[in-house]
């Protein structure tokens, strides 16, 4: 290869390192070097959680480390390449091992020999690359041990996101890229060396319809933690298929909420016959736990929680002694919150604490709206957690078919993704579904004629409650104003006046 072909996929790979891999970007760039290199000679990489472009493009990485470490064996590296020759031999050594990582993550139980085995993988890349990352003093270079977590972090990340938020519509592409930031952040290299302890504690809210996949969100973002690499053990401080924890606090009395998450200590109240360890002491530091429904908890339980939000400390129910959770939390809910709030029902205090993080799900109407084709890939993936890969391959045309025919095309799911897995239940059973009949939606223009007929409001009035309830649903001033198409200030002044 040449000087020039080598340093342009220095600069795309250094790019290509940070793209969100579920972002259209990362797809763009990689057609985009293809066109530029062409198709390389021999077999595509085996990498098989990919692809088929970026499976061409790999053997051209493997090419260019080669012909660059043939370079630097008499010649020094240019200064100019550094930055972009320790990203490259980053890419290159976790497309190395990717196959092995995932290995990892399909064996749930904890393998200390095979941890080991990929752990010497990673000592023998870093070795084999010591010309490109010579003088970068940072720590994923530094420590082997650190690098085999943030890889292993990194591959099983992509494996819950790509295998559990499934799909190919633009509002499902934008939810994947925006659980894979909630974990890595937008600075994915400054997150790894610096930045995954305090980032891993912060709370993420999810917010969305019901039935619209809150837990599966919450499952990929909590399954995806940072977990240390202990060498002397060969074993990982935790259990990652194990680290999260779910509860449906909307099914719990007070009572039990408080027991189920803090735990109690024995005559504690009527039935708590012993001491019972909660969900706060079960999960640990790289543990997560997942409180569901959280906008129907009562004022006396966000108290608690907002004091182990804020300082971590927590006490069991008849108990005075004070414990401490540095793991995560998440959280999620379909009530507007900003509408609890405001009538009195959720506290703000609270709501500012668990929104540093936010996740919005899809309904699935939208879905269907932008490609009606996921109806496939939707009842495919119930039935494979149904039924199995095989009862998939077999059921899904069938189920598919007979909703099609029984379904209404225009009907907007009001249960999203609830109600088209019991659709595809009672389809199984008796080969019918009687889909929820709704009064017909009305046009926007309908809407807004039916408002103005209630309302005396002037037009400044009109723009500053349109402009607040584009604030109150999106969270931001920045969203909002993208929502409206209006300059973030011009919404702050609304909002604000």
């Amino acid at each position: 290869m040449t000087r020039s072909q080598i340093e342009y996929v220095l600069t795309e790979i250094r790019q290509l390192t940070f793209d969100n891999p579920f972002g259209p970007e990362r797809a763009q760039r990689i057609e985009r070097m293809l066109k530029q290199l062409g198709t390389p000679s021999g077999e595509a990489h085996p990498l098989q959680l990919a692809s088929a472009n970026f499976r061409k493009l790999l053997p051209w990485i493997r090419s260019t480390e080669q012909a660059l470490l043939k370079q630097l064996a008499t010649q020094p590296l240019p200064e100019a390449w550094k930055d972009r020759a320790s990203c490259f031999a980053f890419f290159a050594l976790y497309h190395e091992v990717a196959n092995a990582l995932d290995q990892l993550i399909r064996n749930r139980a904890a393998d200390s020999h095979q941890n080991r085995q990929v752990y010497t993988k990673i000592q023998q890349g870093v070795a084999e690359r010591h010309r490109l990352i010579e003088g970068m003093t940072d720590r994923i270079w530094n420590q082997p041990e650190h690098l085999f977590a943030c890889f292993y972090q990194l591959r099983r990340a992509f494996h819950h996101i790509h295998h559990e938020i499934i799909g190919d519509s633009t509002p499902i592409q934008r939810l994947r890229m925006q659980v894979w930031e909630s974990v890595f952040t937008k600075d994915m290299m400054s997150y790894q060396q610096w930045m995954y302890e305090a980032v891993g504690r912060f709370p993420t809210l999810i917010l969305g319809p019901s039935g619209s996949g809150k837990e599966i969100v919450a499952r990929a973002i909590g399954l995806s933690r940072f977990i240390p690499y202990q060498v002397k053990a060969g074993t990982f401080e935790a259990s990652a298929p194990d680290s999260f924890h779910p509860v449906n606090l909307s099914a719990l009395s007070e009572t039990l909420i408080e027991s189920e998450l803090f735990g109690h200590r024995k005559g504690a109240f009527t039935g708590a016959n012993q001491d019972r360890a909660g969900l706060f002491a079960s999960a640990g530091a790289y543990g997560t736990v997942f409180l569901d429904e959280i906008g129907d908890v009562s004022e006396s339980t966000q108290v608690k929680l907002l004091r182990l939000l804020q300082s971590g400390e927590y006490q069991a129910v008849g108990d005075n002694q004070t414990q401490h959770y540095s793991g995560k939390i998440l959280a999620a809910t379909h009530k507007d919150l900003h509408a609890e709030m405001q009538a009195g029902r959720f506290r703000e205090d609270f709501f500012y604490r668990l929104c540093g993080d936010q996740v919005q799900t899809v309904a699935l109407r939208e879905i269907l709206q932008d490609r009606p084709e996921e109806l496939d890939n939707s009842v495919h993936y119930i039935c494979r957690k149904l039924f199995g890969p095989v009862g998939a391959e077999a059921l899904s045309p069938r189920i598919v078919s007979s909703l099609q025919s029984q379904v209404p095309v225009d009907y907007d799911w009001p249960g999203n993704f609830r109600e088209l897995e019991q659709a595809v239940r009672n389809i199984v059973v008796r080969n019918e579904y009687q889909a929820v009949r709704h009064p017909p939606s009305q046009s926007p223009t309908q809407q807004i004629s039916q408002a103005y007929q209630r309302s005396s409001m002037t037009m400044a009035e009109w723009i500053q409650a349109y402009a607040k309830q584009a604030y109150q649903q999106l969270g931001s001033y920045k969203k909002a104003a993208e929502r409206l198409q209006v300059d973030q200030r011009t919404i702050k002044k609304w909002v604000d006046s």
